[in-house]
Parts: structure tokens; sequence; C-alpha cells
């Protein structure tokens, strides 16, 4: 979802998610109502939501056992490229693949109708391709990390092959949907949040590509929400502090949903991430009730940013310290791909009335205590399910904002990946 537009080099690291069962039309049968008006509803005292970037599901997981994974029989494994070759899935080797295309354009392109058929022809053969188990490389401190990890944390807890892009559009629109349910004038990935300090010169050096600036979107946000309930909660963004130091090296204005926002740009619940902060918290049990963390692209397995062990390894790295501290017991970590990036998915997302989605799939692990052994949800979720989840839990209600209500409405919920009460807002 990043556009090269900054340099990158150097980047620090990310952390990520955890969550709960969003509600939905219907809740899992052994999930129960806690009685009373407790809050949180559910076991979950702690949301952490981990944001990587660009893969799909066929990507990452197309070859993992008991998914609807890679298909040869799919009328879209053969295709075209544009030099007219016929190509199909194969095992990506390169570790340190270059970005591809993944702008609305070439979304509604590759997706054909829901016929999935042109991602060669769009992104060229590459974009077939995928990895596995094996696909294993060295970090940048030696030690060994790859996909193996990440198919490890999903034989241990949960992980759900049919949750789809809330947008078939780059950032900010997936983020913007996760938060609020709403993109308001937000969908363009050349759109800057008006009110950050790093917009001015990405708009003067992107105004070739169709860069604009989003006004500040006055609807309600979750984050709204929580702060009038006295939840704690946060957005924490590797280098965020270079926006407000205004250097904006290493930082993208377009991951960050809250600088969209008038009443939460550059707010208290706006805050740059470290490892030490991390484990600050971790300690102090300063944890806050949600949070989601946005690594650097280094750190967030963005094609086009280096070594994908690298990010695997910081991943790894913050689940473990997670997992390490007295907070574990009540937190879930949903680990969640932004968006898929220009790879090649084969199931052709549902399209909802009224919005910019659903786009192709992307991999989604709940990482928790009250997570599903070893189990693949197949029911069907999006971004605004992992809403409803924190709407639900922290009894906050639907939204008051008549799209984002009616948007709430059209998505599944997280119940199904987990074993601790849920239900829907």
């Amino acid at each position: 979802m990043f556009k090269q537009l900054l340099s990158f080099s150097g980047i620090g690291a990310l952390l990520l998610a955890a969550s709960s069962c969003g509600g939905g039309s219907g809740t899992s049968s052994n999930l129960q109502q806690p009685p009373g008006n407790r809050v949180p509803r559910s076991g979950i005292q702690h949301l952490i939501i981990v944001v990587m970037q660009n893969a799909s599901f066929d990507h990452l997981f197309g070859t993992y056992s008991g998914v609807n994974g890679l298909d040869p029989t799919a009328p879209s494994y053969k295709q075209v490229d544009g030099s007219g070759n016929t190509v199909q899935p194969s095992l990506l080797t390169n570790l340190s693949p270059a970005d591809l295309n993944h702008t609305q354009t070439s979304y509604v392109t590759a997706y054909d109708s829901g016929k999935m058929d042109k991602y060669a022809s769009t992104n060229g053969a590459i974009s077939m391709d995928y990895y596995d188990n094996t696909s294993i490389g060295t970090a940048a401190d030696g030690r060994k990390f790859g996909v193996n990890t990440l198919w490890g944390y999903a034989q241990q807890y949960a992980l759900a092959d049919n949750f789809f892009a809330a947008a078939m559009a780059s950032e900010p629109s997936n983020m913007l949907y996760m938060t609020s349910a709403d993109v308001g004038t937000g969908s363009d990935p050349y759109g800057y949040p008006q009110a950050d300090a790093c917009t001015a010169g990405l708009f003067q050096q992107n105004q070739s590509n169709g860069a604009t600036i989003t006004p500040p979107l006055t609807f309600p946000n979750v984050g709204d929400q929580m702060s009038s309930k006295n939840i704690t909660w946060g957005f924490y963004q590797e280098w965020f502090t270079n926006e407000q130091n205004g250097t904006c090296t290493h930082y993208v204005p377009q991951e960050n949903p809250f600088q969209y926002f008038q009443t939460t740009a550059n707010g208290s619940n706006v805050q740059n991430f470290t490892v030490s902060g991390l484990q600050s918290m971790l300690s102090s049990g300063s944890l806050p009730s949600v949070m989601w963390v946005q690594p650097s692209p280094g750190h967030s397995m963005h094609p086009g940013q280096g070594n994908i062990a690298d990010a695997i390894e910081w991943l790894d790295d913050f689940v473990q310290a997670v997992k390490g501290s007295s907070e574990w017991s009540s937190t879930a970590i949903i680990v969640l791909w932004d968006e898929s990036g220009g790879w090649y998915d084969h199931v052709p997302p549902p399209q909802l009335s009224g919005t910019i989605g659903l786009g192709a799939r992307v991999p989604v692990i709940v990482i928790s205590p009250f997570a599903k052994t070893g189990y693949v949800s197949n029911q069907q979720m999006d971004f605004v399910s992992i809403l409803r989840f924190i709407l639900y839990n922290w009894a906050l209600g639907p939204s008051s904002d008549p799209t984002a209500a009616a948007r709430e409405q059209q998505s599944g919920d997280i119940c199904d990946l987990l074993t601790t009460n849920c239900g829907a807002p």
C-alpha cells in the first residue's frame, strides 16, 4: 500500500496487533454473552493490531494445509502475461521482491469482474508467485527467519482464510475502514492528510501522480468513541517522531488513519513506536486497551523494502515480548496484512453496496490465549470485522455516523477465531 515516496534506509522496528471477535450477524454458538454491563465484555483486556503490508492470502498461505489455497483447477490459475506467455503460480525464491502495482486501478483490472485472471498482465508473472514454509532467509543480524515462522503461529493459534481487504484500493482506505467504517474523502492513495506536518513536501513531490490533500475528516472514528468512554487506546507508528520534528524520513502518512481526522490528528493517542517503549508498557502494566502498531516499511514485509526475513524477525520479537510479559494472559494480538499488494489471489472478493470493496483476501492470524488452537476459520470477514469487535468488547455501540453504521452491518465478525465471549456492537 505504500508508494515509494520517501527514503526508507535505516528504518526502525514495528509491532503488532491482537484482536478478538467482532460481532456480526451471527456469533459462534459456543460463545455466550456475559451478564451485566461488564467492560471489557470478554476476557480480552488488551487488543493489539499489528499491521503488516502487501501480501495476499495465496501469496503467503496458498500451500498451507487445510485452507482454501492455491487451486490448479481454478480458471485463473493459468494466466497470460504482458508478453503473451502463459504462466502459473510457482515458488518465489527471492525474499527481497520488488514492489508491485497496487492502486485502485490495478486492483480493479486484476479482479476483472470477479474472474481474477489479469494479475499476470497487470503486474507480470512474478505476481502469481508464492512463498511457503521453506521460504527462509538471513536477517541483518545473522538470524534465520522466514514464512515458516508465520505458519508456526497459524498452527499454534488461529488463521482466517476468508478475510478480505475492506477496500479494493490502496491506503489509507483499509485503515480508515478499520478505524471508522467510512473512508469519507480519504480513498485516494495520493491523498495526504491535511493536518500532517509531512504532507506539503509529499504533495509537491507527487503532484504529477495526481496527489491531493484530503480535508480533515469530521465524522467520528473509534478513537473518539473510546476516548468518550475513558477507554485507553493508541496508534503507534515507527518513525512518527519524524512527523513531529518535521524531517519526515521513514514516515508514511497514508498508513496513519488517525491523522486524517480533525479530532485525532497529532493528538496524544497518536504515538511514536519503539521497541523500548513497548517493553516499558509491558513491564509497567500500562499497555492500552486497544493498540494499533504500524511498523516501518522495512519491518512490515512491504515489497521493495528489503529482505522479508528482517520483517518477520521484527514481528516474532514483538510477539515474544508480549508473550513473555504479565499482560499475555489478557491479550489478543491480531496480525494482518493491510492489502494484497498486487499479488495473486484466486478467490473473488464479494462486492458490498455503497463501498469501494471488498478487496482481495489477506492473511490474518490471531495470537492469543483466547484464540482457537490450530484453527482455520472459513467465515467471511474484513477489516470492519476488527472494528466491530472493539465496539462490542468495550461496549461502545455502533457508530453515530449513519454511513459508518450501515457499513458496520455489512461485515461479519471474528468470533469464529476465538474461544471467549463475542457479539455484535
